[in-house]
């Protein structure tokens, strides 16, 4: 099967296997990096979205652990309240002070209550004890039953406890058991439900809302709308409510659930939103991927057509050459300004005809020598600048695209990289130093998600002086590797110090991770171990300014690690 795949390919002309050559090694990867570039953007937008999500579910149970504490607070205010407690246990034989214990110590409190909380449409409070009843202030424990939303009470259900019935919100707690008549009073508030739920729209905005009670009683819902604009069909409260937390199927539906208490109240809140919405931007990538790989693949074509027309144009004009010499036309004159193999072979045919391979062979190789090393020089000056432009134009373009990250990583990047290369030189000032390395901590904070904290203490007097360019690189490095990501508990800080002692520049590096022991200390600066590059660095340390100078080690086993570099304060150029 092989062999007839291969004869079959021996047997194609130059053009067709030119074309299919490229088409397999540009075109296929390029499908296959659009690809997988979708379904990576999808992931993470999907992932972008359930975090947002869960945020907006934090922010609004935090909202509503407030209410409830509010209210619980203002409860405990009248229930705690000795002179209100006084009140409703008395058995008052004269109205005078009743009414009169009422409006110096009863009404006065309750009007404060409903003045600082305007949210509170109603309170009340329903004794056992046979007094006469106060508008909707104080009513008789008796009437209790006749209320439908008391009805859904279970008996000898642990207070405080939240019910709604119909539209309106209740919130119902118990006086403290007064011994001396063993009374059992209750204090109710009928709540405003657009106080307490208006802010849903505004810190869901697109969700579907579910408010539960602690025994799963439904406080709010905006399922009807939700419902509407999600355009679901044969969707309930109670399917939401019996559903796990993360992407689940209801019917033909595939929504994205979550659930979160309420520690004060006991609350639970779901929110849901049908996966499709969430993956909606997905489908824009995938159109925008699409668009961008068919006009790639489109470009690819013509190049590839064009580049295969030129190809084949060159070769017949060599093949016309040779049917002209076999004709006895030795005095052809070959003209070619193609630097490629094509190129070479006409070139080679021309010094062929004049009868001078040998010495042109010579002049050939000793141009290709020229050219190569002329073709290294410029290199060695155009690759930096190329590097610089093309982190330039990513920067431009995450701006553009306000990917303020990207943007920051490729400025530092850069600002890394042009002191790191410093045209050569190994010179370079202090300044420069911790410039570079403030820019390749900026990339590893990114990178890392600013897992851990760096301090400067840099004394402003060394940022003139001369030293040998990346020398700290290493050292952070190290601290990093070997220090705060092995750190176990506690967040990591490396702390950069950098003063003048006596005559000489000092550097250290300080890092709270896990500390390393005695035999690698010994081993990160010798021939037996790569030590994240500090035998390089402590090498060129000694090489430039001798054996009194270079790096030290010392470290506590759980409590960190100290490095310090010491350079002379005078360096020549």
């Amino acid at each position: 099967m092989i062999g007839r795949i291969v004869h079959k390919w021996n047997g194609l002309r130059l053009k067709p296997k030119l074309f299919l050559s490229y088409l397999s090694v540009i075109i296929i990867p390029i499908l296959v990096l659009g690809i997988y570039s979708y379904w990576q953007s999808k992931q993470l937008l999907n992932t972008q979205a359930e975090q947002a999500l869960d945020r907006n579910v934090d922010t609004m149970a935090g909202y509503f652990n407030y209410k409830a504490e509010l209210y619980n607070h203002t409860a405990n205010i009248i229930l705690n309240n000795s002179k209100i407690q006084q009140i409703i246990s008395t058995p008052y034989m004269d109205y005078v002070n009743l009414y009169y214990d009422l409006n110096r110590y009863f009404y006065p409190n309750f009007n404060q209550i409903r003045i600082g909380n305007k949210e509170i449409n109603q309170l009340t409070v329903y004794t056992e004890n046979d007094m006469p009843e106060s508008g909707y202030a104080i009513m008789s424990a008796r009437r209790l039953p006749s209320f439908a939303w008391y009805k859904e009470l279970g008996q000898g259900e642990v207070r405080p406890v939240w019910i709604r019935h119909s539209s309106e919100l209740y919130f119902i707690s118990t006086f403290p058991r007064l011994l001396v008549n063993g009374q059992n009073d209750i204090l109710v508030m009928q709540i405003d439900m657009k106080d307490l739920f208006g802010r849903v729209a505004e810190l869901m905005p697109g969700n579907g809302v579910i408010v539960t009670n602690a025994k799963g009683g439904i406080l709010y819902s905006n399922s009807t709308e939700s419902v509407k604009a999600f355009r679901l069909n044969n969707l309930n409260d109670m399917d939401i409510i019996h559903a796990e937390s993360g992407t689940v199927e209801i019917g033909d539906q595939k929504l994205l659930v979550l659930k979160k208490q309420i520690p004060e109240s006991g609350w639970l809140i779901y929110t849901y939103v049908p996966v499709k919405n969430v993956s909606l931007n997905a489908d824009k990538i995938l159109t925008a991927t699409s668009i961008v790989a068919g006009s790639c693949i489109l470009l690819l074509l013509i190049l590839i057509t064009a580049m295969s027309n030129n190809l084949m144009k060159r070769i017949h004009t060599l093949v016309s050459w040779m049917k002209r010499v076999e004709t006895g036309e030795l005095d052809l004159q070959v003209h070619t300004g193609a630097k490629d193999e094509i190129g070479e072979l006409m070139i080679r045919f021309g010094h062929m005809l004049k009868r001078l391979n040998e010495v042109i062979q010579e002049s050939y190789a000793s141009k290709i020598i020229q050219k190569d090393a002329e073709l290294r020089a410029l290199q060695a000056q155009i690759n930096p600048h190329f590097l610089y432009n093309t982190l330039s134009f990513v920067n431009w373009k995450a701006l553009r695209s306000e990917e303020h990250d990207i943007s920051h990583i490729v400025v530092s990047l850069s600002k890394f990289y042009r002191t790191a290369l410093n045209k050569g030189g190994q010179i370079i000032t202090v300044r420069e130093e911790l410039e570079n390395i403030r820019s390749y901590l900026e990339i590893v904070l990114i990178m890392k998600n600013y897992s851990f904290d760096v301090v400067y203490e840099i004394d402003e007097q060394v940022y003139a002086h001369k030293m040998i360019n990346l020398v700290l690189q290493p050292l952070v490095e190290n601290a990093i590797q070997h220090g705060i990501d092995k750190k176990d508990e506690g967040r990591g800080q490396i702390k950069l110090i950098a003063g003048i002692e006596a005559d000489t520049v000092v550097f250290t590096v300080e890092d709270n991770g896990s500390g390393i022991s005695e035999d690698m200390i010994g081993n990160l600066l010798t021939a037996q171990s790569s030590g994240y590059g500090l035998k390089n660095v402590n090498e060129r340390l000694q090489l430039k300014f001798g054996d009194d100078y270079g790096i030290t080690i010392s470290s506590t086993i759980g409590k960190g690690t100290i490095m310090k570099v010491t350079i002379p304060l005078s360096i020549e150029a």
